[in-house]
């Protein structure tokens, strides 16, 4: 069995990731999962749709508990005291209250992901360029300055000289995906992944020039390094049935 604690709404992975799921490597016995200790790992909201995949592939033994939420807000309840084996946050930096604090004993990227700009379904704001969201009529939406894909949005849009009017500010770039999805926002800066991910409800995407893609880093904290469990699916994150699934969602690979 797999628990998963969500923050905000989440989407249907697609076909394509779900038969990557299917072709992963499972134990001769596929009917049964294996029971065993509870993995407690925090992950950014914007791996929603790869952590489903990774609840239905992964079998390395022990149960995976999962939390969702931004990247920022991860980082606070890890400090606070929270008890996590794994943390995967959507930039470098988002770990750097958590390293601060000698939580961590290993880390390693796992993936990467650039910025694009979703558009709401039907383009009803007739966006054809980044520059478009200057207008006073597009009305658009960001992350905060605080989590990973703000810092994301900012990189892409001073890099392109563009300047936003009456944006939006949301806590994660989920939120943002769904003012998108729901019209509430003309366009809103997101990770490819996550507009891949609203192509079934009818939203596309420009694809921007992107100096700096994040880089999804995993820690094993000090607290999992004690749990052989939460060690193994720590390794099993870099290995080639993650991989997989990282790059059905629409992720690069570690370093691009």
């Amino acid at each position: 069995m797999r628990f998963i604690r969500r923050h905000g709404p989440t989407l249907v992975a697609s076909a394509a990731l779900m038969a990557v799921v299917a072709g992963c490597s499972a134990p001769a016995d596929s009917g049964t999962r294996t029971q065993g200790p509870d993995i407690t790992v925090f992950a950014a909201a914007s791996l929603t749709d790869v952590i489903d995949a990774m609840n239905e592939a992964y079998d390395g033994g022990g149960r995976l508990r999962i939390n969702l939420g931004s990247s920022a807000q991860l980082g606070g309840q890890l400090v606070s005291g929270a008890a996590a084996d794994v943390v995967i946050t959507a930039d470098l930096e988002a770990l750097d209250p958590v390293r601060g604090e000698g939580l961590i004993a290993a880390e390693q990227v796992v993936a990467g992901n650039s910025t694009v700009l979703a558009l709401a379904p039907g383009n009803p704001g007739e966006v054809t360029a980044l520059e478009d969201l200057s207008s006073d009529n597009v009305q658009s939406a960001v992350c905060a300055a605080s989590v990973p894909c703000g810092r994301a949005a900012t990189r892409v849009l001073e890099s392109a000289g563009v300047a936003l009017r009456g944006e939006s500010r949301e806590d994660s770039v989920r939120s943002v995906l769904t003012k998108v999805t729901t019209g509430q926002a003309d366009a809103g800066l997101v990770y490819q992944t996550d507009a891949l991910s609203a192509a079934n409800q009818g939203v596309t995407y420009l694809e921007l020039s992107d100096p700096e893609p994040n880089q999804y880093p995993a820690a094993l904290t000090v607290e999992g390094a004690e749990h052989e469990a939460a060690v193994r699916f720590y390794e099993w994150l870099a290995g080639d049935d993650a991989a997989r699934i990282f790059r059905a969602a629409g992720f690069r690979p570690p370093g691009q």
